[in-house]
């Protein structure tokens, strides 16, 4: 019986090893979203120099996008992770309260983006079948939608935990790992707001 337990030691080991591996499977999750959203810029590049030399088709009366909307987004989405950022160096102090504190107001900000990111695309005068440069910009925009439902979704769950009492300054590993998501998801769209602004759409 003796020769098959398990020291603590080897126990502590191998946790490291299991924390490892979960990082190691967010990461690759977010690389293989951002390898996907680079071939999103590049469809977005295309077929922008392929519609109307540069510009998107005429529709009679059509809008382009509120550039002003844009940047409220986009700033949201990086006080969403300047919170989110704040509560995780917390934790790692030790500190319950500003861990759930600025949890909340990172899950909030995430909330009013998802909301105002779906009210947004709503507003547009055009559709994915007037072009496939305006599929472009919706793809853009509804992937976004996607990370900001289950940013969301993550965000309340580590809320709820952190609320809980579930985290400590040794034991957080679920916050570091939906860290490698929510920079992400905060990042993605400055990304699109710069590329916009360097391959504006024309009428």
């Amino acid at each position: 019986m003796s020769s098959f337990a398990v020291t603590p030691t080897e126990g502590a080991a191998h946790g490291i090893d299991d924390d490892r591996k979960v990082k190691l499977g967010m990461l690759f999750y977010v690389l293989a979203d951002v390898a996907f959203v680079v071939f999103l810029f590049v469809s977005y590049i295309w077929e922008r120099a392929y519609n109307t030399a540069g510009g998107w088709d005429r529709l009679p009366g059509m809008a382009l996008p509120d550039q002003r909307t844009t940047y409220l987004l986009t700033g949201l989405m990086v006080a969403s992770g300047i919170a989110y950022f704040i509560a995780h160096m917390g934790i790692k102090a030790g500190n319950q309260a500003v861990l759930s504190l600025f949890l909340l107001i990172a899950v909030v900000l995430v909330a009013i983006s998802l909301v105002g990111q779906m009210r947004f695309m709503g507003d547009q005068q055009f559709a994915t079948i007037d072009g496939t440069f305006f599929s472009s910009w919706i793809m853009l925009a509804g992937y976004h939608v996607y990370h900001l439902f289950i940013g969301l979704f993550l965000g309340l769950a580590l809320l709820i935990r952190s609320l809980m009492g579930r985290y400590s300054r040794v034991r957080h590993l679920g916050l570091v790992t939906v860290g490698y998501f929510w920079y992400w998801m905060a990042l993605m769209p400055v990304l699109v707001t710069i590329l916009v602004l360097l391959f504006p759409a024309k009428i």
